[in-house]
């Protein structure tokens, strides 16, 4: 819904001006989601991941990169990671979703370290996380009822 020049964001439900919305085609009607919003619709469909999904896993994670440790203090949303050999590129089917982390460990750290020969890959730090990865572990746990 347009008034006066505010849209009402479908995702966050925040009155924004036009200028915070993409176009959506050649009629120059706004996009139902803020830019924002829209950019996170996009990402979690690429992982094929709910925002529930990496809210729990956030939580799960207390809040920090599954690699270094690093707390995340909101800007920049943490890095969804996902094993490539399951799923070559920057998508995945979901399943193959290992973590929450920092955008140097995945561009710097993680992308690094895979890319080495088996022989190579010694840093126990990076084992551990590749071989027991969060989210494994978070999809392994007993849900009780009620959740």
């Amino acid at each position: 819904m347009i008034e006066r020049g505010i849209v009402e964001c479908l995702g966050c439900g925040e009155g924004k001006p036009l200028s915070e919305y993409s176009i959506l085609n050649a009629s120059g009607a706004p996009r139902p989601y803020c830019k924002p919003c829209n950019a996170e619709r996009v990402r979690l469909g690429n992982y094929k991941v709910t925002r529930e999904f990496v809210d729990l896993l956030m939580e799960f994670q207390q809040g920090r990169c599954a690699v270094c440790g690093s707390a995340h203090v909101g800007g920049r949303a943490m890095d969804i990671d996902h094993n490539h050999s399951c799923c070559p590129g920057p998508g995945s089917c979901g399943d193959c979703v290992r973590g929450l982390v920092c955008n140097n460990c995945n561009l710097h750290g993680l992308a690094w370290y895979e890319a080495l020969p088996p022989e190579l890959r010694t840093f126990e730090l990076l084992n551990n996380y590749l071989t027991d990865p969060p989210a494994m572990r978070l999809r392994a746990e007993p849900v009780s009822p009620g959740q």
